[in-house]
Order: C-alpha cells, then structure tokens, then sequence
C-alpha cells in the first residue's frame, strides 16, 4: 500500500476547493488497488512450503522468525491441483488457513497464492485436455474456502505455464490466457477488491523443444508478432488477459545480476528494463491492462547452493543477492520474494539455512535489505 509522504508545519489556509475533491477520490481509490508494496520503497516477500506449511512447529516457527527479522511484509504459497478434482483439499486449505494466521502475527500482511500442479506430465501432448470446468469450480471454491483470513489475499491463476511439468507446450499459451480469465472472473465475483495478477513465467526454458521461454510465450498468449504488435487475423477481445498486476520468476543462478543479459525472450533479473519495455508494448495493443504492467513483483527470486550444475557459493550468493535487491529497486519492481528459507531434503537447495538449520551468508543479507 502507497506510504504517505512527509509533511511540513501544519497550513491553516483552506486547500482549494478542487485539490480537495482530487485528494478524497484518490484516497477513496486506493483500498481497491492496494499490494503489498508502497510507491516509495520495496517490500521482501518469503516462501517455503515445507517450513511455513508443514505440521512440525518448529519449522514454521523458524520460518516466521525469519520473516519477522527480515521485515517480510507478503508470502508466497500454492493450491496444488492435480487436475482431476474440482476443488481444493480440506488439508490444504487448513494449512493456508494456519499459515495466513501465524503470518499475521508475524508482521505479514498479504499473502499471495498460485495454483500449481503437474499438468504438463499429466497431458504430455496438449494443454487442450485440461479441463477448464474443473479448473473453474477449482477456482471458486478456493475463493470461498479462503475468505476471513488476516491478511490480504493476491491470487495467482497458474504456476510457470510456460515449463513444461505445468502445462504442455501445444496450446498451453491458449489455456494459459483462458485459465487467467476464468480465475479473475471468479476471484472478482466473491472478493471484488481481491487482487489477481497475471505471470509467474519462468525465467527461460531449459528445453525449447519442451518449453517456452518467456517472450515467446507471452507473445503467443496474446496474439503478438515478435515487434510485440498484434498479429494479423488476431482480435484483442479474444486475446487480451485480465489483471491487476504482472510477477516474474527472476532467477539467473550462475550470472552476476550486474552483467547485462541482452534477450528478448529469456526473463531474468539481468534484463528487467527489457521485460519492462516490452510489458509496455504489449499493454498498448490493450491486449493486457497498462496499470497491471505498472505493478511488478518478483514472486521467485533464489540462488542455488548445494548439488546442482547451478550451484554457486554462499558467500557469492550474499554479494549478488544485494545486487539484485538494487536492481529491482531501480526498475520499480514492488516487491521481491527468496523461495526457501530451508534446504528441502530432495531438490532445489535454495534455502537462506542448510538441511541443519544453520545460517548461510545470504540470511543477514536477506535481513538487512531495505
């Protein structure tokens, strides 16, 4: 939500009668398009299904220390669906229910939630054999099933429709752009000031044969030429998305944030001025909201530590993560979310604390930015 500004000595001269009226409707204006972050300053976000959501309380009580220290301000977390049901798991929606709780407390205040599941291994072909019905009612009943919850809820339609675990390549840019639709029509029915934001893109594909990378993506989700212009035979109605704000997936594991990535296609923390530039064209075609593209968040940022081909070292990662932090500060990112607080015990070793809960150099870093 937008800080307020310093003031001077109190005037005692009545402001005009029109600054007056501008000044209430602007107030009056802003609930509804509140987010986590101010105009002037950048908020951290944190997410860890294991250690936020998890029965152990101990976990969670580490994650929310952890929060609390750094000042995190919103979470991240999923609705897994496996496709086949039409509706969430009274377990998960008990775990969320408990983690917005204890998050509260904790000093967050918004909690942001993608649906997410392995939709690409599930219809390996095409992205046409999700059912949409399904993934409405899904939809719905998440909305219900979460209401009254202390703090604010942003809901995210998809996880990385663009890798290929979450949603096939073949037409999955087409039920990517109807999956968003579906969950901002259904989320504004019961919760009008709910925000829904669109993205969560991976940063690249590792396989183009198997996913897409970002550009590409978004491109064909919109009805896009490669100079982000409409296609000829495209018509904006059948192609443009609803959303009150954009989020990327900035990872770039190996690479110092500060060296310059030059694509168009790949999305990283590298080339945010890039991502920029180009959300604004595609927000010119109408075919996405100008005011959603204005209002970015990086809702997976990480760097890899232990067993992996990505894997840098601790104290590289320390130095780098202040890097991105400035980086994204001067591109007017809203805010900007590390995924893991804990090594998992399978993959992706991203954790601000190892396997054993001690401290990486990147935890006081992480606590410190501002």
């Amino acid at each position: 939500m937008p800080t307020s500004h310093p003031v001077g000595p109190r005037q005692t001269a009545a402001r005009p009668r029109t600054l007056t009226l501008l000044l209430l409707l602007l107030t009056a204006a802003t609930p509804a398009l509140a987010l986590p972050a101010g105009a002037s300053a950048m908020a951290k976000g944190l997410a860890d299904e294991v250690t936020a959501r998890g029965d152990d309380p101990t976990l969670r009580g580490e994650f929310f220390k952890v929060a609390k220290d750094a000042n995190v301000t919103f979470a991240r977390t999923f609705i897994h669906w496996d496709g086949k049901h039409a509706f969430p798991f009274p377990h998960e929606v008990a775990s969320i229910r408990r983690m917005a709780t204890e998050g509260a407390a904790a000093g967050i205040d918004t909690l942001f939630v993608s649906f997410n599941g392995e939709l690409g291994t599930l219809y390996k072909t095409d992205a046409r054999k999700v059912s949409l019905k399904r993934y409405r009612t899904l939809v719905r009943k998440s909305v219900t099933a979460l209401k009254g919850l202390p703090v604010k809820l942003v809901w995210s339609p998809w996880n990385e429709s663009n890798y290929q675990t979450q949603l096939p390549k073949k037409h999955g840019p087409e039920i990517w752009r109807k999956m968003q639709n579906i969950a901002y029509d259904e989320v504004k029915k019961q919760t009008p000031k709910a925000l829904v934001v669109a993205g969560e893109l991976a940063p690249y594909a590792r396989s183009t044969k198997k996913s897409s990378n970002p550009g590409p993506f978004l491109r064909e989700a919109l009805g896009l030429d490669k100079s982000w212009k409409p296609r000829k035979g495209t018509r904006t109605k059948d192609y443009a998305v609803k959303a009150d704000a954009f989020t990327i997936h900035s990872y770039d594991y190996k690479n110092n944030p500060a060296k310059r990535l030059r694509s168009n296609d790949m999305w990283t923390i590298r080339n945010l001025s890039t991502q920029r530039t180009l959300l604004r064209r595609a927000a010119k075609t109408k075919r996405i909201p100008g005011s959603a593209v204005k209002r970015l968040y990086i809702t997976e940022f990480a760097y890899i530590f232990k067993t992996s081909s990505q894997t840098i070292p601790d104290t590289t990662a320390a130095s780098w993560l202040q890097s991105a932090w400035n980086i994204a500060a001067k591109n007017g990112i809203r805010g900007l979310l590390w995924f893991n607080v804990r090594d998992p015990q399978a993959i992706f070793f991203s954790g601000l604390k190892d396997e054993a809960g001690n401290d990486r150099a990147v935890l006081p870093v992480f606590t410190n930015l501002k």
